[in-house]
């Protein structure tokens, strides 16, 4: 009886088709590669509030900006490089679209962010909310997957542990020799303040 049961086993694995096992082995290079990529973005973030690198002088100067300057701004220096779709808005809050893959399906989000600013003048966006369809994924997991695919500026850092994303003033490049730091950022009274002055970088 035991042999009659392992001959038929035999028949059945030998009648599996060959797309049979390609497709668990294409499941398995998914899982695998999805682990990895997980693994990689949710690895350990250190960010520094670093210090603004304006050399004090009377050749400072703050500049006043609204919502409109700030998107113009935001589309030059936060906006994907890469074209993969991560876009940032500037209305009643900071708004990040961009789109994240779920079980191999696309679902385009919208993340709403608080801005913080820090002592040294950079700015913290913190997380708050997150619509995605008809989904609910937590924050961390779809920041994770924004980590790995946003081909972000040297000077914004994703920490999804955190729920945040740190905008580094001190590393944003430098216009005409000019450096800025950021004073004040209130969004009710739609009232953005920089400062401005020479770079104090040795060249």
């Amino acid at each position: 009886m035991a042999d009659q049961t392992l001959v038929r086993s035999k028949e059945i694995t030998k009648k599996l088709p060959i797309w049979f096992w390609l497709f668990w082995g294409l499941v398995l290079l998914l899982v695998i590669g999805s682990l990895y990529l997980f693994n990689d973005a949710t690895g350990p973030v250190k960010i520094k509030d670093n210090v603004s690198k304006i050399k004090k002088s009377d050749a400072t100067f703050d500049v006043t900006l609204n919502k409109k300057q700030i998107n113009a701004l935001a589309a030059h220096y936060l906006n994907d490089s890469n074209n993969s779709g991560y876009t940032f808005k500037i209305d009643d809050q900071v708004m990040m679209y961009g789109s994240t893959k779920f079980l191999g399906q696309k679902f385009n989000f919208g993340m709403a962010l608080e801005p913080e600013l820090t002592t040294n003048g950079n700015i913290i966006l913190n997380a708050k909310s997150l619509a995605i369809g008809n989904l609910s994924l937590p924050i961390k997991t779809v920041m994770s997957y924004v980590r790995s695919s946003y081909d972000a500026p040297d000077y914004v850092t994703i920490v999804p542990k955190k729920k945040q994303i740190f905008i580094d003033m001190s590393k944003l490049p430098t216009t005409q020799g000019i450096r800025f730091k950021a004073k004040v950022v209130n969004m009710d009274s739609d009232e953005f303040i920089f400062q401005g002055g020479l770079s104090n970088e040795k060249k």
